[in-house]
């Protein structure tokens, strides 16, 4: 088998010829060391969006951002204490609204420094964006990723994230929608409900492509996302879309989910992605997870504190936990959370090595 077809087996929820370890494109960087990784088996997965995304987008990148009728978006730059800060504005019918953004200096993830929503008006001017959000395919795009990615790895279809998780993590903030969502809760709901209405069209379009695998990058924790919010607004959505297509339907959940486990496991989703482990302060271990979640694909993300151990410390860890996965479950060790940049060139090489070691028996 491929790479490409070790993990398209492991998000059917098949078992590969062995055991494959992944890591997410913008985790590697081009040279010697992701060669060196590539050549003993380490998989590569990437994510492109096979329709645009619904307008304020997270990233300003290829195939992310729609047209919005009757609206004018505004990008600029500005420095502060050596770092660019970048503001996007949008110009409404009905007003402006406008987010900040710096880029992490390690990792190049974007953070949002202000978000679009600060205020009670400002939810009448994003519904306004939601609404008037042009969705356009992105076929040539997508199929060139795959194209130029081959048998390297997995390209998913990378999905907007739910309306809940949307307004928390990219619209108002955590503190300004849970306020809002238990104080003031009408434009809020209306705001949800525009999403989610728009999302079905969007997915709709996406269900029509040829991808392989749909990514929904959820990042869900029930710190943030309690069971009350998760069971009335989450599992329904994924539900949704997991009963519409065949292919597998992946969710990245990398908080803490002791508190949501029973809704997840009703839920019709395929793949529970870079679960994390009590390493990085889940409240979840992976033996509770298969016990909760039997008929799901979980796949854990490795460690990010354990890049800071000895090699022979990560070497006991990858071992002791493929001995737990035994041979006859599906699994992949991903690189899908930051991982510090000073480590990473020893220690994505030696998991690599590890999993290549170990073969699924016929």
């Amino acid at each position: 088998m491929t790479v490409r077809e070790r993990m398209l087996a492991v998000y059917r929820g098949e078992r590969p010829d062995r055991l494959p370890v992944s890591i997410y494109k913008r985790y590697l960087p081009t040279g010697a060391t992701e060669r060196l990784a590539r050549n003993l088996g380490l998989g590569i997965s990437d994510y492109f969006p096979p329709v645009s995304l619904l307008t304020p987008p997270w990233h300003l990148a290829e195939g992310y951002v729609s047209e919005v009728r009757g609206a004018e978006l505004q990008v600029r730059f500005h420095w502060e204490h050596d770092q660019r800060v970048e503001t996007r504005r949008y110009e409404t019918p009905v007003g402006a609204v406008w987010q900040e953004t710096v880029q992490d200096p390690h990792y190049g993830s974007d953070w949002i420094r202000k978000h679009y929503i600060t205020g009670r008006d400002d939810y009448r001017v994003v519904q306004y964006l939601v609404e008037h959000t042009v969705f356009r395919r992105n076929t040539a795009g997508l199929a060139a990723r795959r194209r130029d990615l081959g048998d390297d790895g997995v390209v998913f279809g990378r999905l907007d994230r739910s309306p809940y998780q949307k307004v928390l993590l990219e619209l108002a903030g955590p503190e300004r929608f849970l306020e809002d969502f238990l104080i003031d809760p009408a434009p809020v709901a209306e705001l949800l409900d525009a999403i989610h209405r728009r999302l079905a069209e969007s997915f709709a379009m996406a269900a029509e492509s040829d991808v392989e695998v749909f990514w929904q990058p959820d990042n869900i924790s029930a710190d943030m996302t309690p069971p009350a919010a998760f069971a009335r607004y989450c599992q329904p959505f994924y539900d949704e879309r997991a009963h519409a297509v065949a292919q597998p339907y992946v969710v990245h959940m990398d908080g803490r989910l002791k508190p949501i486990q029973a809704a997840v496991a009703a839920s019709a989703l395929d793949v529970v992605e870079s679960f994390s482990l009590p390493q990085v302060g889940n409240d979840l271990t992976l033996a509770e997870a298969w016990a909760a979640w039997p008929d799901k694909v979980i796949l854990p993300n490795f460690p990010a504190p354990l890049c800071r151990e000895s090699s022979a410390g990560i070497t006991s860890f990858v071992e002791a936990l493929l001995t737990q996965v035994g041979a006859a479950r599906p699994f992949m060790l991903q690189f899908s959370e930051d991982i510090p940049t000073a480590e990473w060139s020893r220690v994505v090489p030696l998991v690599s090595e590890l999993f290549q070691r170990r073969t699924t028996p016929g």
